[in-house]
Formats: C-alpha cells, sequence, structure tokens
C-alpha cells in the first residue's frame, strides 16, 4: 500500500513547491545576497580557539580548580618553555644565559623571562642543592684538581697545563703509581685531542670532569620559561611573537656553534602551530572535498544543470552555516572546525536525492512543475525524516559536557536544517529558472542483473553480515581511547618533538601534578604525605629551594675553600707564551710521556698514557702546514677554565639560604599574592602510558582532591569525553527511533531502518581494534554521527517500500533511489577521506574512521537491507 507524507507535513511541502515555483528568481537572488553577507561576516569573524581544556564545560570541579591554578600563577597560563641542549654544561649554560638575555632586551614581545637555577644566588648557593653524597664527590674531586687548577690560573695556556701535567708524569714513572686523577684526565686529554684532529672543537668540560658523575653538576639541559604578548586582533594571536622568538634562538644557537640546540614548546608552542595545523589541513581538506563532491556530482548526476544547481546550493549553505557558527558562538575548535568538510559531504544529500528523483519524473514524460511536485510528494517524508535524524545525531552532542563536541553539534545540527530547507526552496527555484529536458534513455540507478544477484544470494549475503558481526562484537572490550591531545597534534611540529623528548626523560616530565595549599605550613604536611606514593618521583613547593643539612654543607664547603681559594686567586698570571714556546712545551711533554707508555709496572696508567701519545701524533699530523697548530687544541681544553674558576670562586663563598632569601621571579611562581603554595608533583613512570598516568592521577587526588594541573586534567577530560560519547549516542538513538516510529507508525519499518545503523556501528568500532586506530578526542563523534548518517540511507530505500510501487529488493533497488544513496555516501566518503590528509593527527584521524564508517554503513545498506527485505517476505 502507497503511503505518503502526513497532511501537515504534505501542506508545508506543497507551500515550499508554490513559493520555489512562483517566484525563483526573487528566491535565488535573495539567496545569493545572503551568501554574500554571510561569507564576509563569516571572513571578518574567523576565530579558532586551540586550547583543547576549553572543550570541556568551565563549570566541571576540576575546570574550577584549574581555572582558580591560572589566576593564582598567572605565569602558567600561555606560557613559552624554551628548552637548551648543550653537548657540555658550560655550552647549556652559555646559550641559557644568552637565550635569557635576549629575551629580556625583548621586552615588547616577551614577559616574565625567567631561567631557572641562573643569576647570581645560584652562581653562589648551587653548591647546597647538592645532596651530602654528592657535594662530598665533587669537593673530594675539586682536591684532586686543585694543583691542576691553581696552576691554570697562575698560567691559562697550554704551556701552563702539559708542565704541570710533565710532573706528573715524571711522578708516576718514579713512583710506579700515577697521582690521584692523572690518568683519568690524560685520558680525557686524549679524547679531546682525538676529537680536534676530526674537525670536532667543542670545548672540553671541566665542570664534567669535576663532577665526577653527580648530574645535577653538570647538566646539559636547561630551560627558560616567558610569556609571549599575544596579539588578540589576529586569527593566530600568539603567531608573531612566536616568530620572533624562533628568530632570537636561531640566532643565539648560531653564535654558540655546534653542539647547542634550542628548541620551543610549551602550551602557547604548541596551541600556535596546532592552529596552524588545524587551519592548514581544514583549509586542504575543504579544497580537496568540494572538488572530489563536484566530480562525483558531474559524474554521477550526469547533468550539467543539476550539478550546478547542487554546487551552489553547497556553497550557500557553508556560507549560511558558518556565519551562524560564529554569530552564535563566537569561535571554532579544534573539533568543529571540521564542520565545513562535514557539510560538504552531508549537505548535498538532499539535493542529489531531489535532483535524481526530479530527473526520473523528467524522463517518465512529466513536465517541470509536475515533477517538481511529484518529487516533492514523494521523496518530502524521506527528506524530511533524514533531516531531522541526521540533526538529532549532531544535536546529541550539545547537552553533554564535552564543549567541543557541542558546539560541533549545534553548528552541524543547524546546517543539516538549512541544506535541507535551502533543498525544499532554492533548489527547486533554481531548477525552475533552468529546467531539465527529458533523456531518450532511462538511467536505472541499479540494473535488473543487481536486483537479480540480491534477490538469488539474499541468505548468502545475511549470513556473512551475522558471521562478520558476531567476530566485531567480539572486538568490542578491546576498542581503546587515547586519552592525550598530544598525540592530536602534527608529529613533525617542532614544538610537538622537544616535549615529546621531554617526556622521554621522566627527568624533566612536563606531566606533573599541581596542587594549590593554604600555605607553607599545609604544603610541608602534604609533601610528606606526597613523598610517601609510589607512583611520585619529586615533590616540588617553594621550601624545596632551601637546601637541606645545611649546617654540614656548609662546613665541608668552608674547608674545600680554606685549600681552594688561594688557589683560585693566584698572582696575575705573566704574559701567554708565544707560538715557539707553546710547541717546546707540548714536543716536552710527549718526551716525558714516552716513559710513562712505555712502563710495564704502570699497567691500566700506561695503557691511557699510549692512548694519549697515539692521540696526539694524529693530531699533529693533521695540524701539519698549521702556522699554529697547537692553538686549536689549546681552545678545547681550557677555553672553558676561566668561567670554572670564576664559579669556584662564587660557590666556595656559599652563605645561608632561607625562604626570604630565595630571588622574587622564583617565590612568585611558587607562592600567590594571597599566601597561597603551589605544589609541583612530578610523577615516576612513563605518563604517555594509560595504565600509569591513571594510577598516578588516582594516588594524588586520593591524598589531595584538589589536585589539578596537566595530567589530572587529561584523565577527567578524558572520562567527560567517553561519556559525552555514551551520552549522545543513547540520546540519538533514542530520539531517532521515537521519531522514526511517530512518523513510519510501524515497528517494522523502523526495525528495517535501525537494524544496518546497528550493525554498521558495530563493524566500525570494531575496525579500529582490527585496523589499529584509537579514538580519540576528534574521532570520538563518528560513533554517535553514525546513528544519523546511516539512517539516512535506510529511510530513503524504506521509503520506496512504502510507495508499493514494485516488490521485495526491487521496491528498493529498481529505481534512482539506490542511485542517489550510492553518490550520497561517496561524496561523504570522499569528503571525510579529504581530512585524512590533515597533517593534524587528530583531524586526520577522524577522516580514517568517518570513510570507514561510511564505507561500512553502505555495504550494509545496499546489500544486507535489501537482502533482508527480501528473506523476510520475497512479496514484500
Amino acid at each position: 500500500m502507497k503511503a505518503g507524507p502526513p497532511l501537515l507535513l504534505s501542506r508545508f511541502l506543497a507551500g515550499c513547491v508554490f513559493v520555489a515555483t512562483r517566484w525563483p528568481r526573487l528566491i535565488v537572488l535573495a539567496s545569493l545576497l545572503l551568501t554574500v553577507l554571510s561569507a564576509y561576516y563569516a571572513a571578518t569573524h574567523l576565530a579558532i580557539n586551540t586550547d583543547t581544556t576549553d572543550m570541556i564545560d568551565p563549570d566541571l570541579p576540576f575546570r574550577r580548580t584549574l581555572a582558580d591554578l591560572d589566576h593564582s600563577f598567572p605565569h602558567r597560563v600561555d606560557s613559552l618553555l624554551v628548552v637548551i641542549d648543550g653537548e657540555t654544561p658550560e655550552q647549556a649554560a652559555r646559550a641559557r644565559d644568552a637565550m635569557a638575555a635576549t629575551l629580556r632586551r625583548e621586552d615588547a614581545w616577551f614577559a616574565n623571562v625567567f631561567a631557572p637555577g641562573a643569576g647570581a644566588f645560584f652562581r653562589q648557593t648551587g653548591l647546597l642543592y647538592l645532596s651530602m653524597a654528592e657535594l662530598e664527590q665533587v669537593t673530594a674531586r675539586l682536591a684532586d684538581a686543585q694543583p691542576v687548577l691553581g696552576a691554570l690560573a697562575a698560567d691559562h695556556s697550554l704551556r701552563g697545563l702539559l708542565d704541570l701535567l710533565g710532573d706528573g708524569v715524571d711522578e708516576a714513572v718514579e713512583d710506579g703509581v700515577a697521582p690521584d686523577g692523572l690518568t683519568r684526565f690524560l685520558d680525557e686529554m686524549a679524547a679531546v685531542a682525538e676529537r680536534v684532529a676530526a674537525g670536532d672543537t667543542t670545548p672540553m668540560s671541566w665542570r664534567q670532569f669535576l663532577a665526577n658523575g653527580v648530574s645535577d653538576f653538570a647538566e646539559t639541559r636547561l630551560f627558560i620559561q616567558a610569556n609571549p604578548r599575544q596579539d588578540f586582533s589576529r586569527l593566530q594571536p600568539a603567531k608573531a611573537a612566536l616568530k620572533k622568538a624562533r628568530g632570537l634562538a636561531h640566532a643565539v644557537a648560531q653564535q654558540m656553534g655546534p653542539g647547542v640546540a634550542i628548541g620551543l614548546t610549551g602550551p602557547i608552542a604548541l596551541n600556535a602551530e596546532e592552529l596552524e595545523s588545524v587551519s592548514e589541513g581544514a583549509s586542504l581538506a575543504g579544497v580537496v572535498s568540494f572538488l572530489f563532491v563536484s566530480a562525483v556530482l558531474a559524474f554521477g548526476l550526469r547533468s550539467a544543470r543539476l550539478t550546478l544547481a547542487a554546487v551552489l546550493l553547497l556553497l550557500m549553505g557553508l556560507s549560511w552555516t558558518a556565519a551562524f557558527a560564529l554569530a552564535t558562538i563566537g569561535s571554532f575548535n579544534l573539533v568543529s572546525v571540521a564542520f565545513a568538510v562535514l557539510f560538504i559531504g552531508l549537505g548535498v544529500d538532499f539535493a542529489i536525492h531531489f535532483g535524481l528523483r526530479y530527473q526520473e519524473e523528467i524522463d517518465n514524460g512529466a513536465a517541470h512543475d509536475e515533477a517538481v511536485r511529484r518529487t516533492v510528494s514523494s521523496v518530502g517524508l524521506a527528506l524530511s525524516l533524514a533531516a531531522p535524524t541526521t540533526a538529532l545525531a549532531f544535536y546529541a552532542f550539545v547537552p553533554t559536557a564535552y564543549a567541543g563536541l557541542s558546539q560541533l553539534g549545534l553548528i552541524s545540527g543547524t546546517g543539516i536544517f538549512i541544506s535541507y530547507l535551502s533543498s525544499l526552496t532554492v533548489l527547486p527555484a533554481l531548477l525552475t529558472l533552468m529546467p531539465l529536458k527529458r533523456r531518450t534513455r532511462r538511467r536505472l540507478a541499479v540494473s535488473a542483473h543487481h536486483v537479480g544477484f540480491i534477490e538469488r544470494r539474499a541468505r548468502p549475503i545475511l549470513i556473512a553480515t551475522l558471521l562478520v558481526t558476531l567476530a566485531a562484537i567480539a572486538a568490542l572490550p578491546h576498542v581503546r581511547f587515547d586519552f592525550d591531545p598530544l598525540r592530536l597534534k602534527d608529529p613533525n611540529s617542532l614544538s610537538v618533538r622537544v616535549v615529546e623528548d621531554l617526556l622521554a626523560n621522566s627527568r624533566h616530565s612536563p606531566y606533573a601534578a599541581e596542587i594549590v595549599v593554604a600555605d607553607g605550613q599545609a604544603a610541608a604536611a602534604a609533601k610528606l604525605q606526597l613523598k610517601r606514593l609510589d607512583t611520585v618521583e619529586q615533590v616540588v613547593d617553594l621550601a624545596s629551594f632551601v637546601p637541606e643539612d645545611q649546617d654540614e654543607k656548609l662546613a665541608l664547603i668552608a674547608d674545600t675553600a680554606l685549600f681552594m681559594t688561594p688557589a683560585l686567586m693566584p698572582p696575575a698570571p705573566a704574559n701567554p707564551p708565544d707560538a715557539a714556546a707553546q710547541v717546546a712545551a707540548f714536543a716536552d711533554f710527549r718526551a716525558r710521556l714516552a716513559p710513562m707508555a712505555a712502563s710495564p709496572a704502570l699497567g691500566a696508567d700506561a695503557s691511557v698514557a699510549q692512548r694519549l701519545e697515539r692521540a696526539l701524533a694524529g693530531y699533529m699530523r693533521a695540524m701539519a702546514g698549521q702556522a699554529q697548530p697547537l692553538a686549536p687544541l689549546e681552545q678545547a681544553l681550557l677555553s672553558n677554565v676561566p668561567v670554572l674558576l670564576e664559579d669556584l670562586r662564587d660557590a666556595l663563598s656559599a652563605r645561608p639560604v632561607a625562604i626570604d632569601d630565595l630571588p622574587g621571579d622564583l617565590r612568585r611562581r611558587y607562592e600567590a599574592p594571597d599566601g597561597r603554595w603551589r605544589i609541583e608533583v612530578f610523577p615516576k613512570g612513563d605518563m604517555r602510558d594509560e595504565r600509569q598516568l591513571r594510577h598516578f592521577v588516582r594516588d594524588v587526588a586520593a591524598l589531595l582532591p584538589q589536585a589539578s594541573g596537566h595530567p589530572v586534567q587529561l584523565v577527567r577530560a578524558g572520562d567527560i569525553v567517553v561519556r559525552a560519547m555514551i551520552e549522545a549516542t543513547l540520546t540519538a538513538a533514542a530520539a531517532i527511533a521515537l521519531l522514526l516510529l511517530v512518523v513510519l507508525r510501524t515497528v517494522r519499518h523502523v526495525a528495517l531502518v535501525l537494524l544496518p545503523v546497528l550493525i554498521a556501528g558495530i563493524l566500525s568500532a570494531a575496525a579500529t581494534v582490527w585496523l589499529g586506530i584509537s579514538i580519540n578526542f576528534a574521532s570520538i563523534i563518528v560513533l554517535p554521527l553514525l546513528i544519523g548518517l546511516g539512517v539516512d540511507s535506510a529511510i530513503h530505500l524504506t521509503a520506496r517500500i512504502r510507495e508499493g510501487a514494485a516488490a521485495g529488493a526491487a521496491a528498493m533497488l529498481d529505481n534512482s533511489t539506490p542511485k542517489a544513496v550510492l553518490l550520497s555516501a561517496l561524496t561523504t566518503i570522499g569528503s571525510f577521506a579529504s581530512l585524512a590528509l590533515s597533517a593534524h593527527r587528530g583531524t586526520a584521524s577522524m577522516g580514517e574512521l568517518l570513510t570507514v564508517s561510511i564505507s561500512l554503513t553502505l555495504f550494509v545498506t545496499l546489500l544486507a537491507l535489501p537482502g533482508l527485505v527480501h528473506w523476510l517476505d520475497p512479496g514484500q
């Protein structure tokens, strides 16, 4: 029995036809004017918010805690982290100081420049921050090196060093035992000579030599924090400041020479580069999507007029939807920015179904006005059901706490209604102005051969579908959600590479939890509890910068200063030796080294002397013909000595440190103006592993529920997103099922519409397991969205059954509807697949999963659904 639209809907559809065919020019001109105005508004108000934390409801408790933390410690907000790596501690320190000074001079671009560990305070108190055992190691090494340092302070030349080493070598040969530290230095000298001969002029690190394995005394990775000034009148507010910072970093690294690398990361760099990759990816995807959809329309519709009308309708709807989004929300986020590609893929569906049915009516001999009326009457119910079901799938996100999806849901859901209404008004008006002509040969969407195939193979098709679905159900427990937004970003961006390098080193892990407590006393109590946790590596607050065991350390430093200070402050050195004196000293040293290298009694010490002999001989061969052959070796061995001597003089004059003595820029980072303290809790383990991250957050939050910071935000936000997906999926399913039941009025037809969607949803979720694709903050929209998208195709095919023009599979397939379903699916697949071209991993993963899901939906709708209809009732 033929079933048409309900009365009220019929009147609405008839009204659309009347208006469109009565005043087509007025409708088209008004639409074009609105399109121009909307496009101008969108272009002048375009904004993208890349902060992933803003995609979560700000009223949630953990978001309010973060907002309080940001307000109390504003240096955290939009901060830039400069990471300096040097081959030696001296290189790293020089680069750090040069970069910090450069940033401070550029105060129009950067504020709150802070270099941890730099400055006069830490030069004087640095030894106090070593543990007692580490301090004993360093001072013991200083005692061994005292003669060398004293001699170099008096004669800072290669001659002075070689004369002193020669005395040590003579003593080793005479006594049969090398003096303490001599062999180690000779081995280091051999390594330096070998490097310089090979062209590597990196100076010897005296800090590393004296550190004796104490890493805190010889850090080669240092940091600077700053807050770039942003221009919020621009789409990318931090772009200019970051470009400036990159230029400064490059200049400083070039000035420091080989061995120094300066990287930029931190929230502001990550967000800015993400915005750039998202914008470029969205632009590329938009262009590719539009071209692909246009090509599919031209090939599938086989009508220049239909194709032109559909493309015009697409451009109009896109501009109207973009203007609506910016007028109502104000900006796009990293998820909602994909609305354009989604609209291109989905917005043309209504035009395809309308246009092909209109062409079918023309081919059947109807005049234009009658063809439009029949088209609206026949596909009106399907279009009027497809629009709200698809929109409901989007609108289901609106009430969730995941603002990123909520905004996408509002924008895209409204865009669907815009596309639906324009297909019933603007499209008929365009076709009235350029009507189609009857074709001499009717082009069926699916041939009789294909209809027959499905009718003959219905049972095998259903059995295969059932088996695959059962296998997919078994895979569902292994579906994985990737909680980390870092893995959504472009892996080739500089800021991502820097932060991933930091993550690989837990000593510098950026995944520290942060807690604000009432005062220093509360912080001390919290630290005691936190340090007992197995998942905590280190706890830092303002009191952490007051060294422990100061009395014992100061006593040891004072004892060391008694014998070191005179050596570090000798009389003014004599004039440096000339080249001839250097060569003579070098030859003399090699002559004195030979007996040590040949001494069987010295064993391993003799082997080191032999290595040095070979290294010095190779060095001289490499320098043959040079006017001053020893200058590179002297530079490599001794250029860091003056800085070392100055640093040691400062360090050996250490004084007691109290909290009030700490530098102001350090205190402001841990003590708020209202007296509250900030605690940093550094995790133990790899925070890229979700299980370890959750254990860390769980343990810290169990002790201090007000815990915040990056790891807490990741876990809480991930839970919110998963909950939002479940809520949106259930809401969309329930609302769509209810709407279908009200309109279709039969449970059988509702089941025919929903069953393919259920199967496609199960297959899509399982596909993430089979293909190794993780669901993330961006691609999580797929499963709820699939309900709305999958329902559309089934609605159109089921509507053909309700018309009662044929029986069984032929009722679905022997007409223009399957072709429209296929073209709609192809435009959607092509549009979504274009997202996979983006360098932004989140956008790309969304495109990949959407492509897989729609492809599976197409398979189920055009094969399994007709097979099911024929198997249940061949005479339907």
